[in-house]
This record gives structure tokens, sequence and C-alpha cells, in this order.
């Protein structure tokens, strides 16, 4: 018998740290007018650093994963162009940490 030690999938943060060691990594979690949702979805499928966006059920209609470069990135990402979508009522940013 292999005395080999057990690998477990990777989660979605592990495979991220792939792709961008020092990257800042976040869920921004989207309350929106129903009736925008569509637009709004397409909007965020274009800007850079948005890694996934899903409809969601819950308090909250969409929750999106970015990784961005740096902190500054992310609040541009946030403040300037969610924020700014029309129909988008509320944003929570949750940023990633190590533990």
């Amino acid at each position: 018998m292999s005395t080999e030690e057990k690998v477990y999938p990777m989660s979605i943060t592990e495979l991220m740290e792939l792709e961008g060691e020092n990257a800042i990594r976040a869920y921004i979690l989207i309350k929106a007018d129903p009736r925008e949702i569509p637009s709004i979805m397409l909007a965020l499928s274009t800007f850079e650093g948005v890694r996934t966006a899903d409809v969601v059920t819950g308090p909250y209609d969409t929750i999106v994963f970015v990784e961005v470069p740096n902190q500054d990135e992310l609040g541009r990402l946030v403040i300037n162009k969610i924020h700014s979508l029309e129909g988008v009522r509320e944003a929570l940013t949750c940023v990633v940490v190590r533990i």
C-alpha cells in the first residue's frame, strides 16, 4: 500500500492564486433593479478584472468575483464602473484575505 499524501481539489481561491500572487481578489455582492440585471451582466462581462459574475437567489441579485493588481484598481472598478451602472442599488465588496 502506498503512503502517498492525498491531494485534494483546489478551491477557487487557490486556483486564482496561480494567476497573480499579489493580486487583490474580492467578491462584490450587488443588489439591483430586476429589470436591469441583463444589462448589468452584459456590462460586467466587459470590465477588466471581472473573472466571474453570476445571478443568484437570496438578498443579493448578483455575485461578482474580481481580480485586480491593487487596491486602487479595485476602488476604481467598484466606484467608477459598478456603482455607475443603471439599476445597481447597492454593491458590497468583500476582499479575500489569507489566514
